[in-house]
């Protein structure tokens, strides 16, 4: 198979089935983590079809595959942040994507419409915005066509523009009846959903569907010059401005995922470069990088020095990658390396 379906395979099946639950038992230990690379070298050999006596860590960078120790480690400290537990005792007061199990009867939908004009009775405008690595969130009340009051709240800086105007629909005080107005169509959507499982969206749909009187969810389409979507936008603003965060926030479980990726091809690319083993293959290749795949029998022959030369190749120099393998080496390996050059 071509070293792309090899390795398509090892991250989609194999790999999993070494880390299924690393939550549980992983420990970062020297011991634990060398037994993880050992079990990974084999796919990696598979994957880049070179010499056995090939280091690990020239077939990660060959392969493109992260060192599943570092993975292991991504996996655990996902797993506990997405739950809230924080080394440094951060406390977080709302966890936006925790999930709850609903019964069959209990799921609700809450249906929207378009708006038109301001009704004669109440009429809440809500929005959220973010600006600057700032997140704010805003309603402004009107009776009639008359401002009669308005809230704005800072939010913590992780938060997504959604969760803010989600947050400025759910922290409306009770009404008797009046419309629901937002430009947000994705929040419309979610309260619409049957599908919805976050638990923080549903207290929404029973709040509102609790109400006394009739309250109707209705979308505006921003920035078109509606006077209360403008005020709110205006509120919205107007709250990243605050000193003082008044809601916090959980990081969402994407986020969480993103930054620990990131922290572990960090610390893979500190790892190779102060590894020593594969100093051959550090020559052409400085970067780590996941979508790498060299599979080529002969070429990798030229990338790791680890091959059927007669005597290894010992140096590189100068700009263009030129190496002196000695006066043994036969043709072949020349005519790889012209191809690579």
């Amino acid at each position: 198979m071509r070293p792309e379906m090899v390795k398509e395979i090892y991250l989609s099946t194999l790999e999993r089935i070494i880390l299924y639950g690393v939550e549980i038992w992983h420990r970062d230990r020297v011991k634990m983590n060398t037994k993880l690379l050992q079990i990974q070298r084999y796919p990696l050999l598979s994957i880049t079809k070179a010499y056995r006596t090939t280091s690990n860590e020239a077939l990660q960078i060959l392969s493109g595959c992260v060192p599943i120790d570092l993975k292991a480690q991504m996996i655990v400290e996902t797993d506990f942040k997405s739950r809230g537990v924080e080394s440094n005792d951060n406390i977080y007061l709302i966890d936006f994507e925790i999930e709850e199990k609903i019964k069959p009867w209990e799921i609700s939908r809450i249906s929207w419409d378009y708006f038109a004009n301001m009704c004669n009775g109440y009429s809440v405008f809500t929005d959220g915005s973010k600006m600057n690595g700032r997140v704010g969130s805003a309603f402004v009340l009107y009776f009639g066509g008359d401002e009669i009051d308005s809230f704005t709240y800072r939010l913590s800086d992780n938060s997504s523009v959604f969760m803010a105007e989600v947050y400025a629909i759910n922290i409306l005080r009770n009404l008797e009846y009046g419309d629901l107005i937002t430009d947000s169509r994705s929040a419309l959507m979610a309260l619409d959903s049957l599908n919805e499982k976050r638990a923080y969206v549903n207290r929404i749909k029973r709040k509102i569907a609790n109400y006394s009187g009739k309250v109707n969810l209705k979308w505006v389409r921003a920035h078109k010059g509606t006077k209360g979507n403008e005020r709110a936008d205006y509120l919205a603003k107007s709250a990243i401005e605050k000193q003082e965060i008044d809601c916090l926030f959980h990081e969402t479980r994407t986020k969480i995922r993103l930054k620990s990726k990131q922290d572990m091809i960090k610390s893979w690319q500190n790892r190779w470069d102060s590894s020593k083993n594969g100093r051959a293959t550090r020559e052409f290749f400085k970067k780590v990088c996941v979508r790498r795949v060299k599979g080529d029998f002969y070429l990798n022959q030229i990338y790791t020095g680890h091959g059927v030369f007669r005597t290894h190749q010992h140096r590189f120099f100068g700009k263009t990658n030129v190496c002196h393998f000695g006066d043994e080496i036969g043709d072949m390996q020349h005519v790889l390396l012209e191809c690579r050059l």
